[in-house]
């Protein structure tokens, strides 16, 4: 069984945005599955959308780009040690609070969607995923696919039980 590793709503809580230009036109938060080597940290802030009444709260794990997930101190505290496994958890500077958070980028990358088996969108790309279990992970696991890659993260049965009932700040839903 597989599962896709998500975070909170965001029509729930605030998504976390890159405060200067110059990083996101440069792709500095571009997720290819590939490390990253930031020499500093980025100052990030939280979404307000003027329409609302209420400004959303922070989540404990947010979202900002497609395929990466943002943790505060308390969720890296939490997941870090297994988190890091798979990947880099690069410091944020978040504006106004003095808080950093983190942005979780994978790095493990495993072949196992089986493309030709998998329902694409008129556009061709990956709507739902057909794994090919001979190739996933057996082991605890957090990885992505060269498929898609860019927009999503995966767990497997193994790697959900450590998770347990302790971690559910994350959405999980199954693939």
């Amino acid at each position: 069984m597989i599962w896709e590793l998500r975070y909170a709503s965001i029509n729930d809580y605030a998504m976390v945005v890159s405060l200067d230009d110059d990083d996101s036109i440069s792709g500095r938060f571009d997720i290819d599955g590939k490390p990253k080597n930031w020499m500093d940290r980025p100052l990030v802030g939280f979404a307000d959308s003027k329409r609302r009444k209420h400004k959303l709260p922070p989540a404990d794990v947010s979202a900002m780009v497609p395929g990466a997930l943002v943790l505060n101190e308390r969720a890296k505290e939490t997941l870090g040690a297994f988190l890091s496994k798979f990947g880099q958890l690069l410091e944020l500077d978040c504006e106004g609070t003095g808080e950093i958070r983190y942005l979780y980028n994978v790095t493990n990358i495993v072949p196992c969607v089986d493309v030709a088996r998998s329902e694409k969108t008129e556009r061709g790309r990956i709507k739902m995923e057909a794994f090919n279990d001979i190739a996933v992970p057996k082991d605890a696991s957090i990885f992505k696919d060269p498929s898609t890659v860019t927009s999503r993260i995966y767990i497997n049965e193994e790697g959900k039980a450590i998770f347990g009932s302790t971690h559910s700040r994350f959405e999980i839903d199954r693939h």
